[in-house]
């Protein structure tokens, strides 16, 4: 593998595939394993992740400047309206991947089923990122999912 390559991985340029993680890990001496299992997210977690993971498939190419400003705003919005130690966390940690322009933290982030990404949806600054249209869609798909 290409020196070039293995420094756009480990600078975040770009994220490998399972097949050239794996041939990383071999070069290593090691050896990855990957297991898949639903997240057990309940409903309105899961509608919040389908609604963020949207935003995250919209974001290819980053954030305008513009989307960042927006970003931002709602930042600065919800600190004037949260109060909860857990929350004004959450609202550094959006501030800072805002601060940064890190797109790549962002989608991270949006798509993240964790509890920590959980806990970073519930205070999310990225009001106004979707159309209504987008929106509807979304919750329509979530009613076919999960009754």
């Amino acid at each position: 593998m290409a020196q070039s390559r293995i420094s756009d991985y480990v600078n975040g340029r770009i994220e490998p595939s399972v097949a050239s993680f794996n041939r990383l890990m071999t070069e290593l001496g090691m050896a990855a394993q990957f297991s898949v299992m639903p997240s057990g997210m309940e409903r309105t977690k899961l509608r919040s992740w389908m609604l963020h993971a949207l935003i995250a498939s919209k974001t290819g190419q980053g954030l305008s400047d513009e989307e960042w400003s927006l970003m931002r705003r709602n930042i600065d919005y919800l600190r004037s309206v949260i109060f909860s130690e857990l929350s004004r966390r959450s609202l550094d940690r959006w501030s800072d991947v805002a601060q940064r322009r890190d797109t790549r933290e962002l989608r991270r982030v949006l798509r993240d089923v964790s509890d920590d990404g959980i806990t970073m949806r519930e205070v999310s600054p990225m009001s106004g990122f979707l159309t209504e249209e987008e929106r509807l869609s979304v919750l329509s798909r979530l009613r076919k999912v999960a009754p």
